[in-house]
């Protein structure tokens, strides 16, 4: 793979990640905490919210596209640079990590309050408003971690690259 398509997909990368980051610290910060009134206005407030305003469209491709991504460069970058592909493993640990969590928040937790009927699960719902929230945090960590880690590795990129064009002559 040539240097400039890896470092474009890198980036590629560490924005849908950063996007899916920002994405959920705000949905834990903002939503997470306003999930725990469990009054039934509350809940139909909610379920009214999000099928008007469904954050699904705007990150759930992107993140998972952006972390498919990171995967395959991981496994494309060469042995030799085996600091970047640390990082690169560990950023790619904690996001699959991260999306796996957020995968069982959507169909677990998210899909279930916002368009499943309020009445059918309402005895369930204070549950895991607590489960998301701690939940939130986890993937929130988990999040950090790949992004920093995925940030660190572009970072070495963009040196290596600096390196090799002043290596070569003018």
């Amino acid at each position: 793979m040539k240097l400039k398509l890896f470092n474009n997909l890198l980036l590629f990368s560490l924005f849908g990640i950063a996007l899916g980051f920002f994405g959920i610290l705000y949905e834990g910060i903002v939503y997470g905490p306003k999930f725990l009134d469990a009054s039934m206005e509350r809940m139909l407030f909610w379920k009214n919210f999000t099928s008007i305003i469904s954050p699904l469209a705007y990150y759930t491709p992107w993140v998972g596209l952006a972390t498919l991504t990171l995967v395959v460069l991981y496994f494309k970058t060469p042995k030799q640079k085996m600091s970047l592909k640390n990082r690169l493993k560990w950023a790619s640990v904690f996001q699959v990590l991260s999306l796996a969590i957020t995968f069982y928040i959507l169909t677990q937790i998210n899909f279930k309050q916002s368009f499943g009927d309020i009445q059918k699960y309402a005895d369930v719902i204070p549950g895991k408003a607590v489960l998301f929230n701690i939940l939130s945090i986890i993937r929130i960590i988990f999040m950090a971690i790949a992004l920093s880690s995925l940030f660190k590795g572009y970072i070495q990129t963009q040196k290596d690259r600096a390196e090799l064009k002043s290596l070569l002559p003018q």
